[in-house]
């Protein structure tokens, strides 16, 4: 299971880098070319070869420091290698940042959530351009999962429902206040997880930092790793009110 997790993760990581180093090489080859003349005409051969060829470093590049980071879980390692990202001239400030975030999963499905790297990681300062969730079924649904929530007791009542809608509203994770949670942090962190495996949210590469900043839960990984595949005690509560939806 954690081999296939740490896959798909991969997989995301990488789209997000191929999608910058196609931008980065198309517009660095068109800005060195252009002061030759404008009669000089560059062929997308060259572009093509030239993205073909770092998209295959990269992803070497990636998995390798991954693996590197992973047997060696060091804070000393995981800087060194944070650095040798850095200075590849391809390596964009979104890349840095999706690399960041995706190694903070990839060491927690490796259950590494409480070595070095892994704490280095996520005490780092947040980026100020995160995002909340965003929610992408129906406004019906997301009414409707409040007010199960309310019902069961499982979030405070003088909690709002237009609190709830702003706080899964896509914007700024910096203008979101915590939901009023009133159940314990292994359900609230399950909650968010079956949200996103049934899609009523969008996937996000920075998952647990959202997750704790819209519920003030403290140490989200650590959350996950103490409950099991099957979820934490009383989770089919959680399941129960995501199956009405």
């Amino acid at each position: 299971m954690n081999k296939a997790k740490k896959e798909n993760i991969l997989m995301m990581l990488m789209f997000v880098i191929n999608e910058e180093l196609k931008n980065f090489h198309n517009n660095e080859i068109d800005n060195r070319y252009s002061k030759v003349g404008e009669g000089l005409i560059i062929g997308d051969d060259l572009k093509k070869n030239r993205i073909a060829e770092r998209i295959v470093y990269w992803n070497s590049f990636t998995k390798k420091s991954f693996d590197y980071i992973l047997n060696t879980p060091s804070k000393e390692v995981l800087k060194t290698r944070l650095k040798l990202f850095k200075k590849k001239p391809d390596c964009t400030d979104v890349m840095y940042e999706q690399i960041v975030e995706v190694l903070i999963q990839y060491l927690e499905v490796s259950n590494l959530g409480s070595s070095e790297a892994f704490i280095e990681l996520v005490n780092a300062t947040p980026s100020k351009n995160d995002y909340t969730f965003k929610w992408i079924k129906e406004n019906s649904q997301l009414e409707a999962l409040f007010n199960m929530l309310k019902a069961e007791g499982l979030i405070e009542k003088d909690y709002s429902l237009e609190s709830f809608k702003n706080t899964l509203n896509g914007g700024m994770l910096a203008d979101v206040h915590p939901i009023k949670f009133n159940c314990s942090y292994s359900l609230i962190v399950y909650l968010f997880d079956q949200l996103d495996t049934y899609g009523f949210i969008a996937t996000h590469l920075k998952n647990n930092k959202v997750i704790q900043k819209i519920t003030g839960v403290k140490g989200v990984a650590q959350v996950k790793n103490n409950y099991s595949d099957n979820g934490p005690k009383n989770g089919k509560q959680i399941i129960d009110i995501i199956n009405s939806l």
